[in-house]
């Protein structure tokens, strides 16, 4: 699932397969994503162990280590473009860092998504967005994975046995058995 979500990004982006591993490109954008997603929590937690000119400091800190990250995110996603620069700008004008910490961090603008979708192809579709339609371009896909292993062990006889041939298939295809 990880290899595929790099994927997504990799063809949105419009990114140099070539030189771009979908893998390491979204640990790289998980990282910081952990980082953002801390921050944005820390604000809006607040700081009540601090004094108020204590706390305006610190604050602004945390808003530069945001504007840093976010910096981080386009550099990652722009150092190995092989598309138009105008489409290239748009798209990475719509990455933002979303400040509420019950969700995502690491986002791209709902509307070009949906820009981006209308003016081109079916591969520029976001590989993963939320329900409000952003994407989100660090998502946790371990929790899914929990989900299908925990699927496998609780019906292994029934796939092993024959009965779910399909959906034996679908797990062999995608490597979680063997």
């Amino acid at each position: 699932m990880i290899q595929l979500h790099g994927q997504g990004l990799i063809r949105f982006f419009g990114l140099d397969p070539k030189l771009v591993d979908p893998v390491q490109l979204c640990k790289k954008l998980r990282r910081l994503e952990t980082q953002a997603h801390r921050i944005t929590t820390q604000l809006c937690n607040g700081f009540p162990e601090l004094d108020h000119d204590e706390q305006e400091d610190h604050i602004a800190e945390l808003e530069i280590k945001l504007c840093q990250i976010e910096g981080k995110v386009c550099d990652l996603l722009e150092s190995h473009y092989d598309e138009a620069p105008r489409n290239k700008q748009v798209k990475l004008n719509g990455i933002f860092i979303n400040r509420d910490p019950r969700g995502y961090a690491l986002k791209v603008s709902d509307k070009v998504i949906k820009d981006c979708a209308k003016q081109t192809n079916y591969a520029d579709y976001f590989p993963h967005t939320d329900w409000g339609g952003y994407g989100v371009l660090a998502p946790d896909l371990t929790y899914d994975i929990e989900n299908e292993v925990n699927y496998i062990s609780t019906n292994w006889k029934e796939l092993t046995t024959g009965n779910q041939q399909t959906q034996r298939q679908h797990y062999e295809a995608k490597g979680f058995i063997c």
